[in-house]
């Protein structure tokens, strides 16, 4: 691979982030997760991911929800973030959540990671419209709509995460 990527959810709690998360890792590299671990590292399985595509880090969690273990936006990428060819971080949108995705896009960028950011549109808000305006390489809207059922949302969200694992498959075989 020529360029590495970040990605970063972005949206209030419940947006679907987590699943898409689980669900992603399924189709990239056949696990399937009752319940995803935080900053992890898992090998690409995908019978057409090319040679560079080898591994991709998830954070399970948003940072604000784990902000008592990692204190700072420099103390996470110290002791928790693990490098990846494809990484998928994620983060709320209220209070002062730009501030601290501003500080992960210049970090990440630091370490030659192009960063998109990808927003809900079950969580498009004011908040999040605004952190849209960061300078992000790429912005993406992942078409989210409210279901009322379970069911419904466990399958609208592995349809996303499929699209989106083919998306990175065929970025991988042209960067």
């Amino acid at each position: 691979m020529f360029s590495h990527w970040a990605y970063i959810l972005v949206g209030h709690n419940n947006t679907g982030k987590t699943s898409f998360q689980r669900d992603l890792l399924w189709h990239l590299c056949g696990r399937r997760y009752a319940r995803l671990r935080l900053n992890v590292v898992t090998a690409v399985e995908h019978p057409r991911a090319p040679k560079g595509f080898l591994s991709i880090f998830t954070c399970n969690r948003s940072f604000q929800e784990k902000r008592s273990e990692y204190k700072s936006v420099e103390y996470y990428f110290k002791h928790f973030f693990k490098d990846a060819d494809v990484c998928i971080l994620s983060s709320h949108s209220n209070r002062n959540a730009a501030t601290e995705i501003s500080s992960v896009i210049r970090i990440l960028k630091r370490r030659c990671y192009n960063v998109a950011g990808v927003f809900w549109s079950n969580a498009f808000d004011r908040e999040t419209k605004d952190i849209a305006m960061l300078p992000w390489n790429e912005i993406m809207f992942v078409e989210n709509p409210i279901r009322r059922h379970t069911t419904e949302i466990n399958e609208q969200l592995d349809t996303i995460a499929k699209h989106f694992s083919e998306l990175l498959i065929a970025r991988a075989n042209v960067q």
